[in-house]
């Protein structure tokens, strides 16, 4: 076990010009605490350690905690603080509040407007920057969670839902609002899912691939209730790219099924194999799993009120032992935990793949940055994203550090999606993510909106049927149709925000709509 004493770390002003590099392939803990200030909920200074996966302790990069750009959190609010990689491995992402600490009152309690919740980037040199901000999401309430796919970024907390925004514009787009209380949320391959334990609680999936605008039905994905004693109370969880193992972090007692769940799944039934010890009693809240390594390695954030623990797991049987990496001194507690950018989780680093349509052909191109072992790629195809048919076979380039392109042809016949699975010659494998390629099958337009009780559907084909929800995901009407129009009398829903969506056999196309 080792502690650390940041005293003097810690007394240093925050200067860009000072930033710590980040290794790759190591582990990033965020600690809110300067070791001086009592932990409160008017805010602390907040800072990034970094380890090795052994526990050695390289350095710390400062956040600021001065001037207009000063960020902080609440030292008391267990559920803010989620650390999360960029999808493409480029930077550490979280979300703050735009002050110095203390504040004159609990931050959580503020307005957006009067303190801001906004998004901290930090790259693989330790350079930080605060790309994007909210003045109205998780307004009296907590920021808990940011995620990013380099380009975009998500955000999740308390009363609002899931908002969405960029260096260019502010995350104030709620893209879905099935789940207004969440705690994390991450990818799966181009997926995003989140956890959360209010109403179905687990994992869900947000839409469909990474939505980016408002309207978005989520649907319970891995439902964690049951699993122990009381209710479930998942926070990070990590998922393996083809979605056959996930990795949760319950903040229970290890009596009552707290710690670190692993869920596997078989078709679309999710399973709860076993539930990893910490090596305490207590649970655990944050978690990063470097999918590489053979068994997975867990990093691991538990779940003690004070001077709590980063813990490695190498994930052998129900029964391994935690090791501790770190332990918070007094006036600090660990939050949310990453690894840092650049850390590769496949053997084959894959640095693009994409498809486009031409001449009524399916042209899916990728490039690799460096292969190991590399037999090659079966491409595989699927209509619904889950379940998945071989199409092809690449081969790979072996052993390579150089930069090596791929491409592959087949007959366009719908919207679908694909993936590749990276095959080595000593027949262990692994998934690419999954991208789509969304033709102009189905045309939808659905009028008026907002609507009163009549709603009419047209459509550029036929239709098999429409389906109205609500704001919870709840079907509350079915009709089957036979052409390419119909119309949907609403008489008896309440005023409020729908979904309706549109099957013509092969696809399906969600609308956001407003009766009142």
């Amino acid at each position: 076990m080792k502690k650390i004493l940041l005293l003097a770390l810690l007394s240093t002003s925050y200067c860009l010009s000072n930033a710590q590099t980040l290794t790759s392939g190591n582990v990033i803990v965020l600690r809110v605490g300067d070791s001086i200030s009592t932990l409160s909920n008017t805010g602390n200074k907040l800072a990034l350690d970094q380890f090795t996966t052994s526990g050695t302790y390289v350095n710390s990069v400062l956040l600021p905690k001065t001037g207009s750009n000063a960020v902080c959190l609440s030292g008391t609010a267990t559920s803010e603080g989620q650390l999360t990689l960029a999808g493409n491995n480029s930077a550490l992402i979280l979300i703050a509040y735009k002050t110095a600490a203390p504040y004159s009152s609990s931050v959580n309690g503020t307005t957006s407007s009067s303190v801001n919740r906004t998004i901290v980037s930090i790259n693989g040199s330790g350079t930080i920057s605060l790309p994007t901000f909210t003045t109205t999401s998780f307004s009296a309430n907590n920021p808990r969670f940011a995620f990013s796919n380099g380009t975009k970024y998500w955000a999740g907390g308390a009363n609002t839902g899931i908002v969405t925004g960029s260096a260019t514009s502010n995350l104030d787009t709620i893209v879905t609002t099935s789940s207004t209380n969440t705690r994390f949320l991450t990818n799966s391959g181009s997926q995003l899912y989140y956890s959360t334990a209010s109403g179905t609680v687990g994992i869900w999936k947000l839409g469909t691939g990474a939505p980016t605008t408002s309207g978005n039905v989520s649907t319970p994905y891995i439902i964690t209730t049951g699993s122990g004693t009381g209710t479930a109370s998942p926070y990070g969880f990590s998922m393996k790219i083809d979605s056959t193992i996930c990795y949760i972090a319950d903040d229970r007692t290890i009596a009552n099924g707290g710690g670190i769940q692993k869920w596997t799944r078989s078709g679309s039934t999710w399973t709860l194999a076993y539930t990893l010890g910490t090596g305490s009693t207590f649970g655990a809240r944050s978690l990063a799993v470097n999918w590489n390594t053979t068994p997975p390695t867990i990093i691991a954030t538990t779940a003690e009120s004070n001077l709590n623990r980063v813990i490695r797991l190498n994930d052998t049987s129900s029964t391994v032992t935690a090791v501790t990496i770190a332990t918070a001194t007094t006036n600090n507690i660990f939050r949310g935990v990453a690894f840092t950018p650049g850390t590769s989780t496949l053997p084959v680093k894959f640095t693009s793949f994409n498809a486009t349509i031409n001449n009524k052909q399916t042209n899916l191109s990728w490039t690799t940055a460096s292969e190991v072992n590399n037999k090659g790629f079966e491409i595989e195809r699927s209509t619904d994203g889950v379940n998945f048919e071989l199409i092809g076979f690449v081969k790979g380039n072996g052993n390579s550090n150089s930069v090596n392109k791929y491409n592959f042809v087949y007959p366009y016949q719908s919207s679908a999606f694909y993936r590749l699975k990276q095959i080595d010659f000593d027949g262990k494998f692994d998934y690419s993510n999954v991208i789509s390629v969304q033709g102009n099958d189905l045309i939808i337009d659905i009028t008026p909106n907002p609507f009163n009780n009549v709603i009419e559907i047209n459509s550029n084909g036929n239709l098999v049927t429409a389906e109205v929800l609500d704001i919870t995901g709840k079907v509350v009407i079915t009709e089957s149709i036979n052409g390419n129009k119909t119309t949907l009398n609403t008489t008896g829903l309440n005023n409020g925000v729908y979904f309706v969506r549109i099957n013509n056999g092969e696809n399906m196309i969600t609308k956001r709509l407003i009766k009142n």
